[in-house]
C-alpha cells in the first residue's frame, strides 16, 4: 500500500511540475514575444544646438508626458519612447560628430535614425542610403568667424578683406557635407571668388580647410591653422562671448540678401526600412519633436540653462544664437532646400541616385512629411 501510494504522489508531483514547467515556459514565450514587439530603434543626435534639442524632453520629463508622447531616460544611452502611457519603442542613442559620420553610419546600417543636416542626409541618399527626411528640426544660427581682432561686419568688408589677402584665405568648416560648409562654397564661387581644396594652389582666393569636427572649431583659430571658419551655433556664438573670435557674418546676411534669412538647416531622418516597418514609431517621434520645437521657442531662458549644462557652454553664449526651431516643411523651407540641392548639384558633388535629377524627382524619393504636417495642424 505504502508502494501505491508513493507512486501515485510521484505522478501528482512529476504532473504539476510538468504543468508548472509548460505555463512557465508559455508565460516565458510570451513575454518575449510582447519584447519583441517593441523596436529597438538606434539614433543620434549631436552635442550643440542644431541638433541637440531632444536634451530638452529627457530634462523635462513630466512637462512633455503631458502631451502624451515623451521620453523616460533608463541611462544616458538609453531611453523609453511612451505614448499615451504605452512603451513603443526603445531608443539607444549615440553621440555624433556631425553630417559626414551619420551619412556613414546611416549607410553601414548602424544606424535608424537621426538630427542631422539636411545636405548629409542628400549625400547619404545620392551614395544609396534608402531613407526619408521626415520633418525639418531648426532653421538659422549659422556664423562666419574670423580671428578677435577684426572690428568690420558684413559681406563687403569679408569680400574686401580676403580679396586684399596676398595668399589664399583659409577658411575651415567642420564636416564637408554640413549646410555650413555648402552655404559658404556657394556664396564664394556666387560673388566670384575662386575656391579651392588643394594647400598647393595659390592662386585661389580662399582654401576650404576640413576641420574634420565641431570640436576643432574654436581652437583652430588661435592655433593658426585657419584665417577664419564657418560653423553652427553654439560654436559661433561661444567664439565671440569668450572672446576667441569675432562673428564677421550671420547667415541672414549672406548675399544675396534675403536668400538665407530664416533658412533651413537640420532635419530628422530616418532610413525607410525602419519607417515602414514601425509608423507609429515615427509618427509619434515627429509630434515629440514638434512639441519640443514649441517649448524650446517658448520657454528659450529655460532651454538655455538646460543646454548649458548638457552641451557645457556658457548660458549667455546660448542666448546670443538665432537659431529657431520648428517641424513645419513651409513652401519656403523646401524652397531653402532646392537652394542647397542646386548648389550641391552645380559644385558636381552628385554621383549617383541624384546625379541628373531634377528637384521635383528628389522631393518625391526623398521627403516624408505626413506626419509634420500633421503635428503642426
Amino acid at each position: 500500500m505504502k508502494k501505491v501510494l508513493t507512486f501515485i504522489i510521484a505522478g501528482i508531483l512529476l504532473f504539476t511540475v510538468g504543468c508548472s514547467s509548460k505555463n512557465s515556459s508559455t508565460t516565458d514565450s510570451k513575454t518575449e514575444e510582447k519584447t519583441q514587439d517593441i523596436p529597438t530603434i538606434t539614433i543620434s543626435w549631436g552635442n550643440e544646438l542644431h541638433t541637440g534639442i531632444m536634451n530638452v524632453p529627457l530634462k523635462k520629463v513630466e512637462e512633455f508626458k503631458r502631451s502624451g508622447v515623451y521620453i523616460n531616460p533608463l541611462s544616458d544611452e538609453q531611453f523609453e519612447l511612451i505614448k499615451d502611457n504605452k512603451k513603443i519603442a526603445l531608443l539607444n542613442f549615440i553621440k555624433t560628430k556631425g553630417g559626414s559620420e551619420v551619412a556613414t553610419l546611416m549607410g553601414q546600417g548602424h544606424l535608424d535614425a537621426a538630427f542631422t543636416s539636411n545636405t548629409a542626409m542628400l549625400s547619404a541618399y545620392d551614395q544609396g542610403t534608402k531613407l526619408k527626411i521626415l520633418s525639418p528640426v531648426q532653421t538659422d544660427g549659422v556664423g562666419l568667424v574670423f580671428g578677435p581682432d577684426k572690428n568690420f561686419y558684413g559681406w563687403d568688408d569679408v569680400k574686401e578683406y580676403i580679396k586684399d589677402s596676398n595668399t589664399p584665405m583659409k577658411l575651415g568648416y567642420h564636416s564637408p557635407v554640413s549646410g555650413p560648409r555648402i552655404v559658404l562654397e556657394s556664396v564664394l564661387r556666387e560673388q566670384g571668388l575662386t575656391v579651392t581644396e588643394d594647400p598647393g594652389d595659390s592662386s585661389a582666393d580662399v582654401l576650404l580647410v576640413d576641420l574634420k569636427g565641431a570640436q576643432n572649431l574654436l581652437p583652430s583659430l588661435s592655433s593658426k591653422q585657419v584665417d577664419g571658419w564657418i560653423g553652427p551655433s553654439h560654436y559661433p556664438e561661444t567664439a565671440e562671448y569668450e572672446k576667441l573670435g569675432k562673428i564677421v557674418l550671420n547667415l541672414e546676411d549672406f548675399p544675396p540678401i534675403g536668400q538665407w534669412d530664416n533658412f533651413p538647416c537640420c532635419v530628422f531622418a530616418a532610413r525607410d526600412e525602419l519607417i515602414e516597418k514601425y509608423p507609429e514609431v515615427f509618427k509619434a517621434m515627429v509630434q515629440l519633436i514638434t512639441d519640443d520645437a514649441k517649448y524650446c521657442m517658448e520657454h528659450k531662458e529655460e532651454v538655455s540653462g538646460i543646454l548649458s549644462e548638457v552641451i557645457g557652454v556658457n548660458e549667455e553664449a546660448i542666448k546670443m544664437s538665432k537659431i529657431k526651431y520648428t517641424t513645419d516643411p513651409t513652401d519656403k523651407w523646401v524652397d531653402g532646400i532646392k537652394v542647397y540641392y542646386d548648389a550641391i548639384d552645380h559644385m558636381g558633388k552628385f554621383s549617383g541616385e541624384l546625379k541628373n535629377k531634377s528637384f521635383d524627382e528628389v522631393k518625391q524619393k526623398i521627403f516624408y512629411f505626413d506626419y509634420a504636417k500633421e503635428s503642426n495642424k
